[in-house]
């Protein structure tokens, strides 16, 4: 270091020391072989102090001079403008394909195939005489049931409220229907299922037109001309008779009343 201060600085001899001076501090060394630093003094700011030496305060100010500099300005922030995007035009899509020309094609004229020629026909084959028939003989049923009871009570009769009712066979059972008078037709029940139960007496329901309800009961021959009728309720305890006359007879009815009063008496 004393070697480069001598460099850089005038210098001056005095016997075996130098002198020289540094920014306006003037430094002596006793002795140029001497490699100690008590072998060197300065005048000035420098001073030797227990053979140490106060380095100068050249430094303090320039560290002053340079925190005096105002420091430097930031910089304003630079504004960069997005760009703006371009609009790209449409990407007009490829035109579709023209079709293809449609061929028609005109059906082959149709062939008129002539009918067949009709068979011939063949002659008549001559068909044998058919033998005369035998003409049936129509053999006339009467509807009158040969079982049916002489003495029975088939037939039309007269009720006590002057209405007419035609007893008839209905399978094995007799059954009484109510006539109209003027059209003598049929109407509804009113003797229902009468079976023989005793000699000349029958027994099933009746119907009654006035209460609408049908009860239990027996017809009876008293006389070949006159018939009681019995309806009975409350389990057959309590009943009610009325006497029927005879309108009308069959005509087999008729022919054996007949023929009884065409019979000769016995003679005594």
């Amino acid at each position: 270091m004393l070697a480069a201060l001598i460099l850089f600085s005038p210098s001056a001899h005095a016997g075996n020391g130098i002198s020289f001076s540094i920014g306006g501090h003037r430094i002596h060394i006793d002795s140029v072989r001497c490699r100690s630093l008590s072998c060197v003094s300065v005048d000035g700011a420098f001073r030797r102090d227990d053979a140490r030496v106060t380095k100068p305060t050249a430094a303090s100010a320039a560290t002053e001079a340079i925190s005096a500099v105002p420091p430097a300005s930031n910089p304003p922030p630079v504004v960069v403008d997005k760009p703006t995007p371009v609009a790209l035009p449409p990407i007009a899509a490829p035109p579709a394909p023209a079709p293809p020309p449609r061929v028609v094609i005109a059906p082959p004229p149709a062939v008129v195939v002539p009918p067949p020629p009709p068979p011939p026909t063949p002659p008549p084959l001559a068909r044998p005489a058919e033998p005369a028939r035998p003409v049936p003989q129509v053999v006339r049923v009467s509807r009158e049931p040969e079982d049916e009871p002489v003495e029975g009570p088939i037939g039309d009769w007269q009720t006590e409220a002057s209405n007419l009712v035609r007893i008839r066979v209905c399978g094995r059972a007799l059954c009484g229907y109510a006539v109209d008078r003027e059209t003598r037709d049929l109407g509804e029940a009113v003797l229902i299922n009468m079976k023989p139960k005793q000699d000349a007496q029958w027994s099933g329901n009746i119907y009654s037109h006035d209460s609408g309800n049908t009860y239990y009961g027996t017809i009876e021959l008293t006389d070949p001309d006159r018939m009681r009728v019995a309806a009975c309720a409350l389990g057959r305890f309590y009943c009610t008779t009325a006497d029927w006359t005879r309108v009308s007879r069959t005509p087999q009815q008729q022919r054996v009343i007949t023929q009884r009063q065409s019979q000769p008496e016995p003679r005594s």
